[in-house]
């Protein structure tokens, strides 16, 4: 993903991207988002969804908040691990990787994942020029 989108990502929502700067052995949010552009307003719209439940989480738990752990794309779909959720975290953490499907990873139209090589969900334009 661009520097520009995740550093948008990481200043929208600083509880969630946290961890963004500790060592790989303690997070590999160093890494950055490993994914294509087009998932940007997925995981745009999951993180604003996470950021508003983990305020509401900080009220009870001030010492220590659910973080986001990595970013990536893994068989075609997305992959939004974290340190901790809770179900309604858990609920819109699947409901996002379940749309990635749908997502074409490069341009963010309606995509599906190919079937032959490395797995993938792009759209056709975007299946056909890579």
């Amino acid at each position: 993903m661009k520097k520009e989108y995740a550093d948008k990502l990481y200043n929208d929502f600083p509880l969630l991207y946290a961890d963004r700067n500790k060592s790989l052995k303690e997070s590999l949010m160093g890494f950055g988002f490993e994914c294509g552009d087009g998932w940007f307003d997925l995981i745009y719209d999951l993180s604003t969804k996470l950021e508003r439940c983990i305020e509401i989480y900080i009220q009870e738990n001030p010492k220590d908040h659910p973080r986001a752990v990595q970013v990536k794309e893994k068989f075609g779909g997305l992959r939004f691990y974290m340190t901790s959720e809770t179900s309604e975290m858990s609920n819109l953490i699947n409901e996002a990787e379940n749309k990635s499907y749908e997502t074409c990873e490069i341009c963010g139209k309606e995509g599906k994942p190919n079937e032959k090589g490395w797995v993938t969900t792009l759209c056709d334009d975007c299946k056909e020029n890579k």
